[in-house]
């Protein structure tokens, strides 16, 4: 979903681009299709960190965020679709020496002029401010590690959001005091550098955008926990869950999963699991799961199933939440990256 924000936002400013510099005319088919792009972003966006935080998938009743696109859509289905390129090209020529009076949509069957760019922005500023708002909530959880979200992608969303300022504050601090065109092209500017800056910050570290605190589990808070040892009984009790959940169901295969969704699979509060895994274990509960997600990836391996997968369809597989994450695990379990032990694997096979 946060690719598809990037998509619609690079595009209205590309477009907006266009519109500047005189060379829409060039593109006449496109002509109104930017608007549909810059209504997306925001909401994408905002869906985004929602679906993040709430960890689910797309749902029907998510539309409702695009319902402004779908006004704007139905308002200019004939100029988008009924009207020819001469025509475009005509009513292009006619507005695209002021950029800002070309983007009043006065072609609205509708709205009053200007209605769509004062909407526009109004609609950027809404999102902005839920988004902002959900976000300081989990910084608050992720603090008290209440939260499955890491820092750094809390960090980075937040940052993304201050950027997304410069679309809409210059747009009520810069009218009326300097010229339209600048004030056009300062906006649209500072929105294209504000994409880079972004795609370069996704592409160098590519982990936050997955949120999860690289296959941590949030922990409880202290005082539920107990200094006390279990009792045999309930350690009896305790390692038969985690036989039928983990070994049995492979509840680990499921990426994200947490301390807290054990706790739910198996009837066994959080604090005692932890408890039991760290003192009879000897190992962490993250360290628990990324083990048995590494054998069976070497399953896989091993009969073959890897070659039909890619190396991120592969981590998926085994429960990972992003390649980064894979192969930092496989390395410290087999002291060697995913490839380089299926090569000593291919090369045992071939001295037999």
């Amino acid at each position: 979903m946060i690719g598809f924000s990037f998509f619609t936002l690079s595009y209205a400013i590309a477009f907006a681009f266009l519109i500047s510099s005189g060379y829409h005319v060039l593109i006449p088919s496109l002509y109104r299709s930017g608007n549909i792009a810059a209504l997306s972003f925001m909401p994408l966006f905002y869906l985004y960190v929602y679906k993040e935080v709430q960890k689910e998938g797309f749902r029907i009743k998510d539309l409702i965020h695009f319902l402004p696109v779908f006004i704007y859509f139905i308002d200019f289905f004939p100029i988008l679709f009924f009207t020819t390129i001469e025509e475009k090209e005509r009513l292009i020529l006619s507005e695209i020496e002021n950029p800002a009076v070309f983007v009043y949509f006065n072609q609205s069957r509708f709205f009053p002029p200007n209605f769509y760019t004062l909407g526009r922005t109004f609609l950027i500023m809404v999102y902005w401010i839920f988004s902002l708002r959900l976000l300081n909530k989990q910084q608050k959880l992720v603090r008290e590690k209440k939260s499955h979200l890491s820092k750094e992608w809390i960090l980075w969303a937040k940052t993304y959001v201050y950027g997304i300022t410069i679309l809409f504050l210059p747009f009520f601090a810069l009218n009326n005091v300097v010229d339209s065109q600048l004030s056009y092209d300062l906006i649209h500017f500072t929105g294209a550098l504000f994409i880079l800056v972004n795609s370069l910050i996704i592409l160098f570290f590519p982990n936050i955008l997955y949120g999860i605190d690289l296959e941590g589990e949030p922990e409880k808070p202290k005082e539920t926990q107990s200094n006390e040892p279990i009792s045999g009984t309930k350690e009896i009790e305790i390692q038969n869950k985690l036989n039928e959940v983990i070994e049995v169901s492979k509840k680990y295969l499921e990426p994200g999963y947490n301390i807290n969704d054990l706790a739910k699979d198996s009837g066994i509060p959080a604090y005692l699991l932890t408890q039991y895994i760290n003192r009879n274990l000897g190992i962490s509960f993250s360290d628990l799961i990324n083990q048995h997600r590494i054998e069976e990836c070497c399953r896989k391996i091993s009969n073959g199933d890897h070659k039909l997968m890619t190396l991120e369809g592969l981590a998926q597989e085994c429960g990972f939440n992003n390649r980064n994450s894979f192969i930092t695990s496989f390395k410290r379990y087999k002291d060697a990256t995913p490839s380089q032990y299926l090569k000593s694997l291919e090369k045992s096979f071939e001295e037999k």
